[in-house]
């Protein structure tokens, strides 16, 4: 092709046809920036379809990240619902002058699970090193990164800095003081001097509020998750079409 177009200009310089060869030369020019044009919008048009493909696989991948998400959470909120019910028998027994029996110990290990957040944020933190961006939908965009960095984030630190700065300091004390440890049980010292110490009940109660305010959160954690998934979803299908 290019031996081509040489033929032919020399052909034009040797007739001295000069005004016809600077049409041709300038049309070769342009011939050759359309070229060009062509193939870096086809080359535009493959990484587009890259990129929007790498969307997809990512979305696909955070849409399973959070059905676990809402799994550990939904998880959670059965165990921490189950001990709400046991810090309010543990509270009634003095309130009612209750005697002793043998399922106290069981109820008094229940209140002593401390609950965590377990969130798994491998495909988010994958989006945040390829760039957020890559996310096509402004909106989709927001919804995923709230959900990260400021929903679960702050569903995190009301978890365990309530818990934790109130475990070491006033929990650990008060439980070895009146109780102790057989197998996995918590065993009173001494039932009726346990009863009277309100101390200790005032700490059962206060936990009792702190697990009722954890499971709103997750509750409301849930929500918001099942939001974003709701939103991934549509992204997806939309991309099917």
């Amino acid at each position: 092709m290019i031996k081509f177009f040489r033929r032919i200009r020399q052909q034009l310089l040797t007739e001295n046809k000069i005004s016809k060869y600077f049409l041709y030369a300038i049309g070769e020019i342009v011939l050759v920036v359309i070229g060009i044009l062509i193939a870096l919008q086809i080359n535009n048009w493959n990484e587009t379809k890259k990129l929007h493909k790498r969307e997809l696989a990512l979305l696909s991948e955070l849409n399973s990240n959070l059905e676990i998400n809402i799994i550990n959470l939904e998880n959670d909120i059965i165990k921490q619902n189950k001990s709400i019910k046991s810090f309010n028998y543990i509270l009634s027994l003095p309130h009612n002058n209750m005697p002793y029996n043998d399922s106290i110990p069981d109820y008094l290990f229940d209140i002593d699970y401390t609950p965590d957040v377990i969130l798994v944020s491998s495909a988010f933190q994958t989006l945040k090193s390829s760039g957020l961006e890559l996310i096509q939908s402004d909106s989709l965009r927001m919804a995923i990164v709230n959900l990260h960095e400021v929903d679960y984030v702050s569903l995190m630190q009301e978890t365990r800095r309530l818990e934790d700065q109130l475990w070491s300091a006033v929990v650990i004390p008060l439980f070895q003081k009146h109780l102790r440890n057989e197998n996995e049980r918590w065993i009173p010292n001494d039932y009726e001097s346990w009863l009277k110490d309100v101390e200790f009940f005032n700490m059962v109660s206060f936990r009792a509020s702190l697990r009722n305010s954890s499971t709103s959160y997750k509750k409301r954690a849930v929500d918001q998750t099942k939001h974003v998934i709701d939103l991934i979803e549509k992204e997806l299908k939309k991309s099917k079409k």
